[in-house]
């Protein structure tokens, strides 16, 4: 067919043999290289929600942090509080962050601190010596911290004062809100009334006076045991109530006169 078709000056040389058909090999598919296997992510558990207490009167930080089993010092730094810090009824005071994996364990009982419980009457001491200038502080009561700033108020005196009671009770009233021991109170009235006292036990502080049986506004109120099982001083300023440091943690509040041993009024 091809010899038919050519030109008659052409030198056709037919191959007969049919060409081959093309190529239909298809190379098998090569595997896929393996995947490195991807973790699955961690599920991450949602937080629990904040737990939050609401103030009343006469709650206490301590007591807070107590109450909901975690440590005075978690609940100061989630609130940006410190030790000097006042809190009021209405205030709202985070407790907790997220929740823990575990359910925290039950606080341990903490030692005692110098809270006080009046007693339901009130009876005027009777006069009694000045205890010994030698009088060494036992110090086995943790709550107390001297050497505290505090934070003066100026609130008005409960009953009228005169001379250097006046000035007692000035000074006392200036501590209200600082969080220190009861001698630091007392040495700081002493120290404004013109004593040079030093870093003194209660028992030495109340010898810078004299003990009366009447007493008035400014005088000293030295207790044997205040309350805590260590002895206490305070600042009395009329009406049956005292100025005393060392309450609740370290507070220094108004309260009353007549508690733990009950008191001996010295008049400096």
């Amino acid at each position: 067919m091809f010899g038919m078709a050519a030109p008659a000056q052409a030198s056709a040389v037919i191959n007969e043999t049919p060409a081959p058909a093309a190529s239909t090999f298809a190379p098998a598919a090569q595997p896929a290289a393996p995947q490195p296997a991807v973790a699955p992510a961690a599920e991450t558990p949602a937080p629990a929600a904040a737990v939050t207490h609401t103030v009343v009167s006469g709650d206490t930080l301590s007591e807070i942090s107590a109450s909901y089993g975690v440590t005075l010092d978690s609940v100061l730094a989630l609130n940006g509080l410190s030790l000097a810090s006042i809190i009021y009824p209405g205030d709202v005071i985070s407790v907790s962050g997220e929740a823990a994996a575990a359910p925290a364990a039950p606080a341990v009982a903490a030692a005692p601190v110098e809270t006080y419980v009046p007693a339901e009457t009130y009876a005027a001491p009777a006069e009694a010596a000045a205890p010994a200038a030698s009088y060494t502080d036992p110090g086995t009561f943790t709550g107390y911290e001297s050497n505290v700033t505090t934070q003066a108020v100026t609130p008005a005196p409960a009953a009228a004062a005169s001379g250097a009671g006046a000035i007692m009770v000035s000074s006392a009233y200036s501590q209200l809100g600082a969080m220190q021991d009861c001698t630091v109170l007392v040495e700081q009235a002493l120290r404004a009334a013109g004593h040079s006292v030093g870093d003194l036990s209660p028992a030495q502080l109340a010898a810078y006076g004299t003990p009366v049986s009447n007493p008035q506004p400014g005088d000293m109120i030295y207790y044997a045991n205040g309350g805590a099982g260590v002895p206490h001083i305070a600042i009395y300023i009329g009406d049956g109530q005292a100025i005393h440091s060392g309450m609740n943690g370290n507070q220094t509040v108004i309260a009353t006169a007549n508690l733990g041993s009950g008191p001996v009024y010295y008049r400096a």
